[in-house]
């Protein structure tokens, strides 16, 4: 196996171990300034003890020479850390600019003025209209990244470079986050506001740039199916709906509707191939490249998220995607460096590390992978070399997001390498109708039309592949998931360098003699059988979690459950049935992530729904409706109230609300309910106790359907997110509510009656919660109710699913995190 080039690590060591101390000291304000004092001290004596060390020892060439590659690696590692030191310090002087922290404090509003540094970011989710923007707060020591919160729709305003005057409350977010605050947007009177005092794109090209964004928006909503388009394109994703980002992100493909440093590739290399074609030297080719580039970057605009992508992308150039060794790590090298100094906050965040990796893995990993597609497969190259940098980049990314999203996307692999070729000619024709609109409408359209096949591409491939069955695989979460991914991916890698003789066997086999009918000699017997040994290791290691395991989990669940609290995360999911007539399934709520509720649907086999209960229309019981909304029969719906943001009646006098609307297009049949009614479903029957008919609640959660609900075997009283003035009345109502099972109110917030638990006199309490939640959930105030009740609380956070088997007085439950029968308080 060949050495590498000289000075290979030089650069890339200090950016790691530079890296790795500004994420470090960006969570732990006040270290900045430490660590540049301290690098500039080390590194002066560094260079003293060098000077003294090559005076002493001028004659010995190889320990001056070794001792030379040392220093250099010493005094660019202490550079690194006193200008990241240096650039955190001031950082953090300027986030602590005093009108801005006192405002902050006092939860005061505060007149500002911004400009924006991205595009708006649809954050409804149920909650009603809103949108979130990066911004730059011009304030008196200098610009402060903040991050503005608006309700309604973002409008043509809200595009990166427009700059604001507006009045909000900002708000001290987290001292490693990439903003500094969180700021509401209000008019003068408090209330929540979408309207800026005023409204300017101050510099003439920033107007230009502007303009030329807006344009390429308003004709893609004149073409059907181009809504991907934009986004290719300037990364601007405000017209994809929500379903078809839904269907990006399960399929793995949301990183093409963001710029990347695939985008500004493509943007650089397209000059580099058209100026080589006219016969320009290399010095005007670079020239133009580092134009074509300069332009892009304008274009798109100012946000650190294409300022990245911009640098990674000369990084590839310059490196010859990957095919010069001896460019490619120290060039990475530099622009971690580079990228780090500008912003240091930018090394916690995903999308860094994530660019960081994905280069990484180009650089390696491409020259040999374009290779073998060509040369194995018969892959033409022009098609060879995108589709090995989506899956050079899916296979370094995939350990890193594991920490984002759980499970393997199996099927996103798949969806990259279809999408491949289609998100390249989606953006270069993206950007090339963005230039020509302004000059010639209908040429620009025709080119619109185009590019919006490659559009309608990208949206057919995540719709198959999000609907693919098993998608996405099972994986242990967290940081041990993601090294236990990086051992799998590495093992192969290992085995195949030392059967190809890359990497020499530790134990110093030998080639055998080649054979007349072979054209190089054999592999040792001993490598071929450590190559055998690690590939069926990865294989095992890798069937554990993905088959093994969940076949070992559904052999074992119960299958004459009653009552199943589904992991959802922050939210609730609850199944309901008697088991003697299994055929007849009730759902309450869905929860807010669509992949947790399809796992928990199949493991306990729930293939329709008889009945489907909305208890209210917050996004944490009703998000993830989408995916089971084709399986429903019929549905209960909790009447519309004052704090869900819906006019209560449309002109026809029918109820406009977003979830009626979603099941009336499914084709549902649904009733909006109220105290007093009753039903039959599967050999159980269902009461609703609250809220009161023809009265509209206060509150969403005031709202929220209470039901009491006798499975044949099992009672259980469902609280969906009531608070206690909720719990009074029923308490005052003299309903029954004696149960075996009671779904806690709120995931367990301490807005409750403990008389209402009290009442109940439950053997168990179901408490939906998600792990590490920000609320606090389950509060000791809940917790202490149900202990003093005498009801057990089973905790979906601690022990994942749950499933409830048995009859009133000897129930059973199992959970996923702890088969065996759980007793106790947990």
């Amino acid at each position: 196996m060949s050495l590498p080039p000289p000075g290979l690590w030089r650069l890339l060591v200090p950016a790691l171990i530079g890296w790795a101390v500004a994420a470090w000291a960006v969570t732990t304000p006040g270290t900045g300034r430490w660590i540049w004092i301290m690098s500039l001290a080390l590194g002066c004596a560094a260079g003293l003890a060098a000077m003294r060390s090559l005076r002493s020892r001028k004659r010995n060439r190889a320990y001056r020479r070794g001792w030379g590659t040392q220093w250099s690696l010493i005094a660019v590692a202490c550079a690194t850390l006193v200008v990241l030191g240096s650039q955190i310090d001031t950082g953090e002087w300027r986030r602590a600019d005093p009108a801005v922290v006192t405002a902050a404090e006092q939860s005061k509003q505060l007149e500002m003025r911004v400009t924006v540094v991205s595009f708006a970011a649809d954050a409804s989710k149920g909650f009603g209209d809103r949108f979130w923007v990066r911004a730059t707060l011009h304030a008196g020591r200098g610009g402060i990244p903040v991050l503005l919160w608006l309700e309604g729709k973002a409008d043509e305003r809200w595009v990166p470079g427009a700059t604001l005057e507006l009045t909000g409350r900002p708000e001290l977010l987290d001292a490693g986050s990439s903003a500094a605050y969180g700021v509401t947007v209000s008019d003068t009177s408090g209330a929540r506001s979408v309207a800026p005092a005023k409204v300017s794109i101050a510099e003439h090209a920033g107007r230009v740039a502007s303009a030329l964004r807006l344009r390429l928006r308003d004709a893609t909503l004149r073409i059907e199916g181009a809504e991907l388009l934009p986004g290719f394109a300037v990364g601007d994703t405000s017209l994809v709906g929500e379903d078809l980002q839904d269907n990006m992100l399960e399929s793995s493909l949301t990183h093409l509707t963001a710029v990347s440093g695939s985008n500004c590739a493509l943007a650089t290399s397209s000059v580099l191939w058209l100026s080589s074609m006219l016969g320009a030297g290399r010095r005007v080719r670079l020239l133009l490249a580092a134009v074509a580039l300069t332009g892009f970057v304008f274009v798109v605009g100012p946000d650190p998220s294409v300022q990245r992508a911009a640098v990674m992308a000369a990084v590839v150039l310059i490196s010859g995607y990957g095919g010069k060794r001896s460019h490619a790590l120290p060039s990475l090298g530099v622009a971690i460096l580079l990228l780090l100094a500008i912003d240091p906050w930018q090394a916690l965040q995903p999308g860094f590390a994530l660019s960081v990796v994905a280069t990484g893995g180009i650089l390696v990993a491409v020259p040999t992978l374009c290779g073998g597609l060509n040369r194995v497969l018969r892959i033409p190259r022009p098609l060879a070399l995108p589709l090995a940098m989506a899956l050079a980049a899916q296979i370094a990314c995939g350990p890193f997001l594991l920490l984002l999203q759980p499970g393997l996307p199996v099927a996103g692999v798949l969806a990259n390498v279809i999408a491949a070729p289609a998100a390249p000619l989606g953006t270069g024709i993206g950007l090339l109708a963005m230039l020509v609109l302004p000059v010639s409408e209908p040429l620009g359209m025709m080119l619109m039309q185009v590019g919006a096949v490659s559009a309608r591409w990208v949206a057919a491939t995540a719709e198959i592949c999000a609907g693919l069955p098993m998608a996405r695989w099972p994986w242990p979460e967290g940081w041990s998931g993601a090294a236990l991914l990086t051992v799998v991916q590495a093992i192969p890698v290992l085995a195949w360098a030392l059967h190809t003789g890359r990497l020499k066997w530790p134990w110093g086999a030998r080639s055998t003699p080649r054979s007349p009918w072979h054209r190089s000699p054999s592999v040792p017997r001993g490598v071929r059988l450590g190559v055998a040994v690690l590939l069926c290791g990865a294989s095992g290691v890798f069937l554990g979690p993905t088959l093994v395991a969940p076949l070992a989990q559904r052999a074992s669940a119960p299958s004459d459950w009653a009552i199943v609290a589904c992991d959802v995360g922050q939210g609730d999911a609850i199944l309901l049935r008697d088991p003697r007539t299994s055929g007849s399934t009730i759902l309450v709520d869905t929860g807010n992530e669509p992949e947790l509720l399809q796992e928990c649907l199949a493991l306990f086999g729930v293939q329709r729904i008889s009945l489907l209960v909305l208890t209210h229309d917050d996004a944490d019981h009703i998000g993830a409706l989408g995916v089971v909304i084709d399986r429903v029969d019929a549905a209960l719906v909790s009447p519309p109230s004052v704090g869900n943001g819906d006019k209560s009646q449309s002109v026809d006098g029918r109820e406009s609300r977003a979830v009626l609307q979603d099941l009336e297009r499914a084709g549902v049949s649904y009733r909006v309910v109220g105290a007093g009614q009753t039903g039959e479903i599967g050999g159980g029957a269902w009461e609703v106790l609250s809220p009161q008919q023809n009265l509209i609640p206060a509150s969403t959660n005031a709202a929220s359907i209470v039901m009491r609900v006798d499975t044949g075997a099992i009672s259980a009283l469902l609280l969906g997110d009531t608070g206690e003035q909720e719990h009074r009345k029923l308490l005052a109502n003299g309903d029954d509510l004696k149960v075996d099972v009671i779904k806690v109110a709120h995931h367990g917030s301490r807005d409750q009656d403990p008389r209402l638990v009290a009442a109940a006199s439950a053997m168990i309490g179901l408490i939906s919660v998600g792990e590490k939640n920000r609320y606090g959930h389950p509060t000791d105030a809940a917790l202490g109710a149900l202990r003093r009740a005498g009801t057990t609380a089973l905790r979906t956070d601690q022990l994942g699913s749950i499933a409830l088997s048995g009859k009133h007085g000897n129930i059973r439950a199992w959970s996923v995190r702890a088969p065996a029968d759980v007793g106790g308080e947990q």
